[in-house]
């Protein structure tokens, strides 16, 4: 990041020092012209994600570089007419839609947002944000069976310490901090690994919490409500705006209908977003100019496929990048909280199946639930590199990454990378497309003519 700012910085001295205009052109690609402007805008976007670059475009710490590949690729597209292509036509339809839609609710919505210190304070007290609890909970196939479990002060976990309400899934957060401390909560349904079982808590004990250690979470939660709202009433509204004279689809809403993933409802924010003239404006035209680009650098890219008897070619020719590996798979759990994933890692090393608390704190459980296969590729490599000298069935350490922390357990090491599986076949044909790309885009710089203008070059 620090590398990328600094580089910002010497482009910024190189091509706009010494009076020199953003107007200046700075480098040719065919007839294109490529300005200092240009440059510094795409470098700024390229740093902060907002563009994109593709995979032929070497990954050289040379934004110039990387602007003239984005301009010969697309070029390229542009002229064998993939720009008229129907299938392309649809998908950009799709993104240039969805890009209004979102400009159109942020302004409505996201922009008029308040959370106020005196909402925070009512929400701190009124949600029982205040309390830190320790409890312990009992997971059964049944509801009588888990509560039983409790009545008979039997439980899957007793965590050292106390638990604040924004480190527990919310699906049974507002029923859990809302019990007094001795008492047994109703058995709630939970999916756990691929059933749905019933758990079960008793409140032990319970201090304090002062606000400051919750005033984020609780903001975020406010901020999350009041948009769920807000969004509510405006797709109702609009149903009541257009339930005539516009398409008949619109008639059929009812309050139920309204919601963020509703393809009637983004067809009314779509509707109101144009008669609202917000896709006419220059930033969002700017925006969709850039869009326009990057569905066409993604489409073109896509035809530049690799067969298997090419990535098999590429394995055979490239040993050197496919070193022999342990494959890892872990049970994860993604905190973000030091001293949670502390506890929680006691728990685990005192025995406690990782598989059961996982749906109870886990933040982030994608769609292979706590199962994450992890290997030399994986990003972020810490995690990796620490459970590589690991044992079987040995807990983790909590590790720590973009404000998160990961407690888990080693499940299965197998090897891979050096023989011809699934994994190395995936690995091949992702670097021989990359192989592949780049030599295209070697031929278009054969077949445009690129210059690079000296900053007082005529």
């Amino acid at each position: 990041m620090i590398k990328s700012k600094r580089l910002i910085a010497f482009l910024c001295l190189l091509f706009f020092s010494c009076g020199q205009p953003e107007t200046e052109v700075i480098a040719l690609v065919g007839d294109e012209k490529i300005t200092a402007a240009e440059l510094r805008n795409f470098a700024e976007r390229k740093e902060k994600r907002t563009i994109r670059v593709g995979t032929a475009i070497s990954d050289t710490s040379d934004p110039l570089q990387q602007l003239i590949a984005r301009r010969l690729l697309l070029l390229e597209a542009r002229k064998v007419g993939m720009a008229a292509d129907s299938v392309f036509v649809r998908r950009l339809e799709r993104q240039r839609r969805d890009v209004v839609i979102e400009s159109y609710l942020e302004r409505q919505i996201e922009a008029k947002i308040v959370v106020t210190a005196e909402d925070i304070l009512q929400e701190y007290y009124d949600a029982n944000w205040n309390r830190g609890l320790k409890f312990i909970y009992s997971v059964r196939a049944t509801k009588a069976a888990a509560v039983e479990d409790l009545v008979a002060e039997k439980s899957i976990l007793s965590l050292p310490g106390y638990v604040l309400k924004g480190q527990v899934n919310e699906q049974v957060a507002d029923e859990l901090f809302a019990l007094p401390v001795g008492s047994i909560s109703p058995a709630l349904p939970l999916p756990i690994k691929a059933d749905t079982v019933f758990v079960a808590f008793r409140i032990l004990d319970e201090k304090r919490v002062p606000l400051i250690a919750v005033r984020q979470l609780i903001e975020r939660r406010l901020r999350s409500r009041i948009s769920a709202k807000m969004e509510r009433d405006l797709g109702i509204s609009l149903r009541d705006k257009y339930a005539t004279g516009t398409p008949s689809d619109f008639r059929t809403f009812d309050s139920s209908s309204v919601g963020p993933d509703s393809a009637r409802i983004a067809d009314l924010y779509y509707t109101a977003a144009r008669q609202s003239g917000i896709d006419e404006e220059p930033e969002l035209q700017a925006k969709l100019r850039t869009i326009d680009e990057d569905v066409l650098l993604s489409y073109y890219l896509e035809q530049i496929d690799v067969t298997p008897t090419e990535a098999r070619n590429y394995f055979a020719r490239h040993p050197d990048q496919f070193p022999a590996y342990e494959a890892i798979t872990i049970t994860e759990i993604v905190v973000h909280n030091r001293k949670l994933a502390q506890d929680l890692h006691l728990a685990i090393a005192q025995g406690v199946d990782p598989e059961l608390l996982v749906p109870i704190f886990s933040q982030d459980v994608g769609a292979s639930g706590a199962r994450v296969k992890l290997s030399p590729y994986t990003m972020p490599s810490m995690r990796y590199e620490h459970a590589k000298g690991m044992e079987i069935n040995a807990v983790g350490e909590p590790v720590e990454w973009a404000g998160k922390f990961s407690v888990f357990v080693v499940v299965d090491k197998v090897r891979e990378g050096d023989q011809w599986d699934r994994a190395s076949q995936r690995r091949a044909e992702r670097l021989a497309r990359e192989e592949k790309e780049r030599r295209h885009l070697d031929a278009l710089r054969q077949k445009f003519s690129v210059r690079v203008l000296a900053p007082d070059e005529p």
